[in-house]
């Protein structure tokens, strides 16, 4: 597939803050060239076990997600979602406010399992 265009980020939130973190982390994967992409969502999710699903397209269903490199990874999304959003003058000063109180380390100890089916599928989307 190659292409990330095709995750829709409402499917990976049950809030309207992990809206705004799977947003920040779909756009910053996508401003990136797919090989950096790829290369940075290889340092956090370890695909383990893999099975062939119908159409012969390998399927993680068991994997290691570290933890500490997600809220890193989670950091430079907002950041960069916020350098991005500086630059139109449309958006105002609180919805950035909003992103910059967005820490990772705190982020993922409450996020749901749909945010790193979020990562997995864009890792997956990536690869094969």
């Amino acid at each position: 597939m190659k292409d990330l265009k095709w995750l829709s980020i409402e499917d990976y939130a049950k809030s309207p803050l992990e809206l705004k973190v799977v947003s920040c982390m779909k756009g910053y994967l996508r401003r990136m060239e797919p090989e950096d992409a790829l290369r940075r969502l290889s340092e956090i999710i370890k695909p383990k076990v893999i099975s062939l699903n119908e159409g012969g397209v390998p399927l993680p269903v068991q994997s290691v997600v570290e933890g500490a490199k997600l809220a890193a990874f989670i950091d430079d999304a907002v950041v960069d979602s916020i350098k991005e959003l500086e630059q139109w003058q449309c958006v105002g000063k609180r919805e950035i406010d909003s992103l910059k109180n967005i820490k990772g380390k705190v982020f993922i100890q409450s996020m749901s399992v749909d945010v790193i089916q979020f990562v997995a599928d864009a890792y997956r989307c990536l690869k094969y």
